[in-house]
């Protein structure tokens, strides 16, 4: 036989002995009298993770280059293309595509006889640890996480504050100070998928009830007597041997252990006596490794998750653009995937403007029809699970925000748009098990990235009232429909030109409540240095006299231009969690580089505008020891007794850094409590630290006066 021969021979063998996987499509992308372009289009069909495939075809073109696919046999007709390194698992449901570009000398003949196969199928993880722990409050605690198919990370939510868990090793170890019962969501991961299990952790805040049933009785007297004289779960006083005092102590505490519940949550105030707003980005989770699961919701009510994108369908062409810098996606590009009930097709709305931090999806296609709407481990199922654990907070989708607002100014302008907006909006919340909306346009007049041309003074004001009306009607109606509070609040504006472009006591009449982004009155984009965030302007410029903490809720507490003033509960006190930086900046007459020309500087390691507060003492330019705050690295920290806010400067690196700390912070606090404001907002939560001394959250919820 001739080898030609006995190599096709082979190949038609292997085709009609290796197990189909799914489906495969072939389409022509482009075509000429001597080739053209294709794309091979694959999917799982299957009901596991595939690693590692195969897509086997006949077609007497010569294909010349491909791309997310490499040829791996071409004999004759028969093509042999395999997966690369970085799209080899494809889990149920999932696809890939393969372009080429080819030769072909008849034009218009497509591949026949396509066979996608898998290499391999891999199981996900079965959890096969215990679904029942007990701990007790201050005392070690362990809990291994163990699970069939050989998982490759492991996560847990609905952890006590105090124990976290191991990603890689599956280990729950920690300390917690707060005792109950806790539902936690064990998971296993490897490339076939992820395994649940429920485990019921009950921690005890009872020192003497050894085996954390809950009650000091019978069975811990006999665990402590067989522990006696050695250090055991009975050694109350930490002393390292279960004696007589440890006796006393069970003996004293015979009973049932009455719960302590969370030391401190009771101060948490409610969203209804006043609100400790943090914005949450749900970018956090690549360049901050900063999950949901690492926020302290125990020191805030409210977190608006930011953002969700504005999207209208019929928006001017020339007002498009990037904005999604990774992807290279435009508004034009989401409006694919606007959030919409099943049945409708809606003008204008809101979409997820990363699915796969937001519910984990593979594309933003699968993210329209995924039951249930999102998976866990993604940011919204880590929401869910911090509300179950914390009875007080509420979440709110932020829409918006300094890159994403364009759409608002047309989508405002139209009767029909505003309405289909807010059925999407409100459809998003709904769907999701957020508790709210919150409107983050900058700014209604323009003024905002990008915006030449587009807004109109004289008309988005109203508008905006107009916009804010639909939203809070058609969050009234979904409350008819399933009886839950729905909030509606808005990120507004904290300097006076932007200010005199809206109606703030309109819309406070409208909404739920106002956070004031009473902070970037100065930064880089000036060409000397400022304060990001000051109690009272030093600024000697007489048109920026309002621009500080007082000078803009002043102007939302008595009016401007004739209307009238909002009342202190409905406004939220913005404050940052980072600063803003110049280079190329000189001493000055002071020494201290304040009010000197410079250019706008970025922060180590990000490469952002913004420098995060818990960043300057990770870059060494900020220490606190003993209850004090001091440069370090060549900075000298400074205070304003006037503006009631810190700086850094440094002579040697010329560089200038306005931020807050909780001394400023404490000032802040001191004024809206005096004040009766409604609460304090920041932005954002990955910023702070979590250092005793050093926290700014911890100030403001040390801080926070009810009414």
């Amino acid at each position: 036989m001739p080898m030609r021969k006995y190599l096709l021979n082979l190949v038609y063998v292997l085709f009609a002995t290796t197990p189909s996987f799914g489906g495969a499509t072939f389409t022509f992308t482009d075509q000429w009298t001597t080739g053209g372009q294709g794309n091979f289009h694959v999917t799982n069909d299957t009901s596991q993770t595939l690693q590692g495939w195969t897509l086997q075809f006949q077609w007497g073109a010569n294909i010349t280059s491909a791309w997310n696919g490499a040829v791996l046999t071409h004999v004759g007709d028969q093509y042999t293309v395999g997966n690369l390194s970085w799209n080899g698992t494809l889990a149920p449901g999932a696809s890939a595509d393969i372009g080429c570009v080819f030769t072909t000398t008849t034009p218009g003949v497509a591949p026949t006889g396509l066979i996608f196969s898998g290499g391999s199928s891999v199981s996900a993880p079965v959890i096969t640890s215990l679904t029942t722990a007990t701990a007790r409050v201050g005392q070690p605690f362990s809990y291994q996480i163990t699970a069939t198919n050989t998982p490759t990370s492991f996560a847990a939510t609905g952890l006590p504050a105090g124990v976290a868990v191991s990603s890689s090793t599956g280990l729950i170890s920690g300390t917690t100070a707060i005792s109950g019962g806790f539902t936690v969501n064990l998971q296993a991961t490897n490339a076939g998928g992820t395994g649940s299990a429920m485990l019921a952790l009950s921690v005890s805040n009872c020192p003497a009830d050894g085996n954390g049933d809950g009650t000091v009785d019978g069975s811990d007297l006999a665990s402590m007597l067989s522990a006696w004289g050695q250090p055991s779960a009975y050694d109350i006083n930490h002393d390292g041997i279960t004696d007589g005092s440890d006796l006393a102590s069970v003996l004293g505490a015979w009973g049932v252990c009455v719960p302590s519940g969370n030391p401190g949550y009771e101060k948490m105030p409610t969203v209804a006596q006043r609100k400790i707003v943090g914005y949450y980005p749900n970018w956090g989770i690549y360049q901050r490794n900063f999950p949901v699961t690492s926020v302290r919701a125990d020191r805030i009510n409210v977190i608006n998750y930011a953002f969700l994108i504005p999207l209208d369908r019929t928006m001017p062409a020339s007002w498009d653009h990037i904005v999604s810098e990774y992807r290279g996606w435009d508004y034009g590009d989401y409006t694919n995937y606007l959030q919409q009930p099943a049945g409708t097709t809606l003008s204008a709305g809101v979409g997820l403007f990363d699915e796969w931090a937001d519910v984990k999806a593979n594309t933003a296609s699968e993210a329209l029809t995924m039951s249930p709407p999102f998976r866990e481990g993604s940011n919204f199922s880590q929401l869910r699970d911090l509300k179950q654990t914390h009875s007080k907070l509420r979440t709110l989708v932020s829409i918006g925000g300094w890159t994403l607002s364009s759409p608002f100014f047309s989508i405002a302008r139209s009767a029909q748009k505003r309405a289909d907006f807010a059925k999407s909006a409100v459809y998003v919340v709904a769907r999701y098990g957020f508790d709210g909306i919150d409107i983050d346009w900058e700014y209604p007049g323009g003024g905002g990235l990008q915006q030449n041309g587009i807004g109109d003074p004289a008309t988005d004001g109203a508008n905006y009232l107009l916009l804010l009306q639909a939203l809070r009607d058609e969050l009234n109606h979904q409350t008819t429909l399933d009886g839950k509070t729905y909030y509606l609040t808005i990120a507004a504006p904290g300097g006076d030109g932007n200010i005199a472009n809206i109606n703030p006591a309109a819309i406070a009449g409208i909404v739920d409540w106002i956070n004031i982004m009473t902070y970037d009155f100065h930064g880089g984009w000036d060409s000397y240095t400022g304060l990001n965030s000051p109690m009272v302007n030093i600024d000697p410029n007489p048109s920026n006299a309002n621009w500080s903490v007082t000078g803009a809720t002043n102007i939302y507490l008595n009016g401007m231009n004739g209307s009238g003033g909002v009342a202190p509960s409905k406004l939220v006190l913005g404050a940052p969690f980072y600063g803003r930086g110049w280079d190329n900046v000189q001493p000055g007459p002071n020494g201290n580089g304040l009010g000197q020309a410079g250019a706008e500087a970025t922060s180590p390691g990000l490469g952002e505008t913004e420098f995060p507060y818990n960043s300057l003492f990770s870059s060494g330019v900020l220490t606190y020891s003993s209850g004090v705050f001091a440069g370090a690295g060549g900075y000298t920290r400074y205070w304003d007794m006037v503006a009631q806010v810190p700086y850094l400067y440094s002579p040697t690196a010329k560089r200038f850094i306005t931020y807050d700390d909780p001394q400023s912070m404490s000032a802040k606090m001191n004024y809206a409590n005096q004040m009766g404001l409604g609460g304090v907002m920041f932005w954002e939560l990955s910023e702070d630290t979590t250092t005793a001394g050093t926290s700014l959250m911890d100030t403001i919820y040390e801080s926070m006066r009810l009414p």
